[in-house]
């Protein structure tokens, strides 16, 4: 692996892991047309610990608050109803729990399955046009600015629209916070839960990985994999924002545009 593409994939992981456009679909769609191979497991944990360290360092407040959560759930797990009920801590820390367990399952029970789909470039395609009927009708529908108060049902919602984008092409981002509008949750509320959702699926996966990463050869140099991780941490923490932005605003179906217009390509040309 180059520098070039090191830094290439980087930025593209950086980007499409948070705006939503898909991740897995532009990384199979780039690799075809650059010609890059980026199979390595070890490359694939690398960039993704540079997106994980991009939404710690948006959201350490809240990890901080998740982590806190834990803790007090772990010394008094008997109170656990009384502390989801009266404490804000613990309540997220349910909420992320409940919201990560659709994707678990979806990744245990049709792993082959979504192994096989990333061969195939005209699933991606059709996928993303299906990411933009639902960034359009999220955008479109949307409720009110002021949201209401979050519940386990809406966790478990906005987590089986997370579990529904292990296919390439359907955004995790998009799918989620459509979720979390469906549910009546606010712009704000649905993008922020959208994002901390992320850590625990993007440790996952780490922790999923890590028996690969031990017995696997790394493509290149370190300096060359370190300049993917940098690239792919700097450039997720300005898609976060921008996203969170864009949300506020009301403008998903920017991106409905796009992901129609790169799913029609693909079709066309795959």
């Amino acid at each position: 692996m180059s520098l070039f593409s090191s830094v290439v994939l980087g930025i593209i992981q950086g980007l499409t892991e948070f705006l939503p456009v898909s991740s897995s679909g532009h990384l199979v769609l780039f690799s075809h047309l650059l010609g890059i191979q980026s199979s390595s497991v070890v490359f694939e944990v690398l960039v993704h610990v540079g997106t994980l360290a991009a939404v710690l360092a948006v959201f350490r407040r809240e990890f901080a608050q998740m982590l806190l959560g834990f803790v007090k759930i772990l010394r008094h797990p008997s109170r656990l109803s009384g502390l989801y009920k009266s404490d804000d801590d613990c309540r997220l820390f349910v909420w992320l729990v409940v919201g990560t367990l659709p994707t678990i399952a979806a990744a245990l029970l049709f792993k082959d399955q979504v192994e096989q789909a990333f061969q195939s470039t005209r699933l991606v395609g059709g996928s993303l046009i299906l990411t933009g009927i639902i960034l359009y009708a999220a955008d479109r529908f949307a409720g009110g600015k002021s949201g209401k108060h979050q519940t386990l049902l809406d966790s478990l919602c906005v987590g089986i629209g997370q579990a529904v984008a292990v296919i390439p092409g359907i955004s995790r981002s998009g799918a989620t916070i459509a979720a979390g509008l469906a549910r009546g949750l606010s712009r704000e509320q649905a993008a922020r839960f959208s994002f901390l959702l992320s850590i625990p699926s993007i440790l996952g996966a780490l922790v999923y990985s890590l028996p690969d990463l031990v017995d696997g050869s790394a493509p290149a140099s370190i300096g060359i994999m370190l300049a993917g991780v940098l690239a792919a941490g700097v450039t997720g923490y300005l898609a976060i924002h921008l996203l969170l932005a864009v949300v506020r605003r009301g403008r998903l179906v920017w991106f409905s545009y796009y992901t129609w217009l790169v799913g029609i390509l693909v079709l066309l040309f795959a």
